[in-house]
């Protein structure tokens, strides 16, 4: 692990930065935590009295990292998978646009321009002010490189357990920072598969609020 954060230094900058393209470069995830597991465990709870106030570039680090990044120099995450196939990708919507994360390059790479965080909710007025929202999309364009592909009933099945890791990760890491955080179920699917761009057959499963509380 150490190796891989040192390699991760070398090749991105100390803060965010944007790159002509509108993509957000991430710093190195910093692991250090203000709380323990079992803290942040014992004060995790959903929250949905959000203000609209940005993330830093450290926070949005560890969140997207905490959410679906590499932990090992094997180019293993930190969420489980079936079959070792990564399936779900993690959608950032922020007030400046949506992003895909990029898990290999540590970058959120900008799908669209704008503020579309009401797309990702049916009517829930928190969401527009939370400040990041993640929305967790499974594609089985992803299976195309597994030893054995299961039933696309299974790949479901797979996908949503380790969205369930995903959410809980960023749950916790979210307590470390002091920020609130809900998972919702509650997505305009119909718009946000237009907004982002998402080719019929992905899957949007699940939605979850990051931000700053009252």
């Amino acid at each position: 692990m150490k190796k891989f954060l040192v390699a991760l230094t070398v090749m991105l900058m100390s803060t965010t930065a944007c790159t002509a393209s509108g993509d957000m470069i991430l710093p190195p995830p910093n692991l250090n935590a203000k709380l323990t597991v079992m803290d942040a465990l014992n004060q995790r709870q959903s929250a949905r009295n959000f203000v609209d106030k940005a993330l830093t570039p450290a926070q949005m680090s560890k969140i997207l990292w905490a959410a679906n990044g590499i932990n090992r120099d094997n180019g293993k995450r930190t969420v489980p998978v079936a079959n070792g196939v990564y399936s779900v990708e993690v959608y950032a919507v922020t007030k400046e646009g949506i992003y895909l994360y990029d898990v290999e390059n540590h970058k959120l790479n900008l799908i669209a321009e704008g503020d579309y965080r009401s797309a990702t909710t049916t009517g829930q007025s928190f969401v527009s002010k939370a400040a990041l929202n993640l929305v967790y999309v499974e594609t089985p364009e992803a299976w195309k490189s597994a030893n054995r592909t299961p039933p696309r009933e299974s790949q479901i099945y797979s996908a949503n357990v380790t969205i369930g890791a995903m959410v809980q990760n960023v749950a916790l890491v979210a307590q470390t920072e002091g920020l609130g955080n809900c998972v919702r179920g509650s997505i305009n699917r119909e718009e946000f598969r237009i907004v982002a761009k998402l080719s019929a057959d992905k899957i949007i499963l699940l939605a979850q609020s990051v931000g700053f509380t009252k």
